[in-house]
């Protein structure tokens, strides 16, 4: 009787991640979000590297933010897609007639993004290796997993704050998807060290789990020490807030009608 519980309970994350891949494969744009924007990125920051004539530190400081940034903008965006899809089609409440909850959608979105980031990240990783000698494990392979885990991680929470927003304020609350990101990259250090920022930015930037999992990656090409058990704990209470406040703002929305006026 266990088992079939447990079974049903993947089956239902995995319909969310199914969900995600069926209206993605539809999406041409999803290749620019996936290859072109990355590799854009990636190589902007590259050549600037070049250009400026940077030392080997600081353009492994400099791509291991460029490479994070991306790979959490992939990841987290196909969190918010699991609802920012429904609004965009008027179809919002057919998610929620289903016997999904919350946590079911955002971890089955959160396993499509992790699939989508993890082959984008090994494309820029390649592609970094050839055209700026950048050895991306060079920490070893249980530096880079820890990184990756903390950025899908965060970028999980980042989805949940946009299906939270859409459940609370509309269509209103799209912005937040692309918003949110940038934000996080202003704060958490991703092309600088949070030591060059006012005061209270620093405390803000200690706020976010990304801050110190970008620390201990970088810790590895010898870019000082870091507090990753801090972000760690950071990150794992924040989801179970994320998660909780997301059942929360379900039942709300049922309660206000704000799921039929989501939809057609």
């Amino acid at each position: 009787m266990c088992s079939l519980s447990l079974q049903g309970e993947i089956n239902k994350c995995l319909s969310a991640a199914y969900k995600n891949w069926i209206i993605s494969k539809r999406n041409v744009f999803t290749v620019f979000e996936l290859v072109f924007w990355p590799l854009i990125s990636l190589l902007s920051i590259g050549l600037m590297t070049r250009f400026l004539n940077i030392g080997g530190e600081t353009v492994a400081f400099l791509l291991v933010g460029a490479i994070g940034l991306t790979i959490l903008q992939i990841c987290q965006i196909d969190v918010a897609y699991v609802l920012l899809f429904d609004m965009w089609s008027k179809s919002i409440k057919n998610t929620f007639v289903s016997p999904v909850r919350g946590y079911h959608l955002v971890l089955g979105a959160l396993l499509f993004g992790m699939v989508r980031g993890t082959f984008a990240f090994t494309i820029l990783v390649v592609i970094s290796r050839i055209l700026f000698g950048f050895d991306f494990l060079a920490g070893g392979v249980h530096t880079v997993l820890i990184f990756l885990a903390g950025v899908f991680a965060v970028s999980a929470l980042i989805g949940m704050i946009v299906c939270i927003s859409i459940l609370l304020f509309g269509q209103k609350a799209d912005v937040a998807a692309w918003s949110l990101s940038g934000v996080i990259m202003l704060i958490s250090g991703i092309y600088y060290p949070i030591s060059i920022l006012p005061d209270p930015l620093q405390l803000m930037a200690r706020a976010v789990p990304l801050t110190y999992f970008l620390e201990y990656y970088r810790s590895a090409y010898g870019f000082g020490d870091h507090n990753i058990m801090t972000g760690a704990v950071m990150v794992a209470a924040y989801m179970i807030v994320g998660l909780i406040a997301l059942e929360i703002t379900i039942e709300r929305a049922r309660s206000t009608g704000i799921l039929l006026r989501l939809s057609e």
